[in-house]
């Protein structure tokens, strides 16, 4: 064998093994949007600590994420995952993965209005989701 075809032989190598690599990326990536989704559905339905109402409801204090009403909010995620090459060198992905309401007061309730307070609910899915994410990745 040449130096040549020897060197041909290591790059169909290191192809092979970057593609299986980026398929179980990919994957993995499918369970890590599945995570997203559980800690939204957890964190959206924790009891309220603050105001209650006539009707039974215990409405969220501010700067908590929105206590549960009618369940709209922890119902309606849209999951999305996206790969595509990162553009450095022949073999990398670039992954994506990400959850959106479908509710129309989500980001009132998110960023708040000058009636109602912010009820964050961004930060506390990525945190609740972020460690086990990392650890469904780091095994790759």
């Amino acid at each position: 064998m040449t130096p040549a075809q020897g060197a041909r032989q290591i790059e169909i190598e290191v192809r092979g093994i970057c593609l299986e690599i980026n398929r179980n990326a990919i994957g993995r990536a499918t369970r890590g949007v599945n995570i997203l989704r559980n800690a939204a559905s957890e964190i959206l339905g924790q009891n309220g600590t603050g105001r209650r109402y006539r009707n039974g409801h215990v409405a969220s204090s501010p700067g908590m994420p929105p206590a549960p009403d009618t369940g709209n909010l922890r119902r309606n995620w849209r999951q999305k995952v996206f790969a595509a090459p990162n553009g450095r060198g022949a073999y990398g992905v670039n992954i994506k993965m990400s959850i959106t309401s479908d509710t129309h007061y989500f980001i009132y309730l998110q960023n708040g209005t000058r009636f109602i307070a912010k009820r964050p609910i961004r930060e506390p899915i990525k945190a609740k989701a972020r460690p086990p994410i990392i650890a469904l990745f780091s095994s790759i």
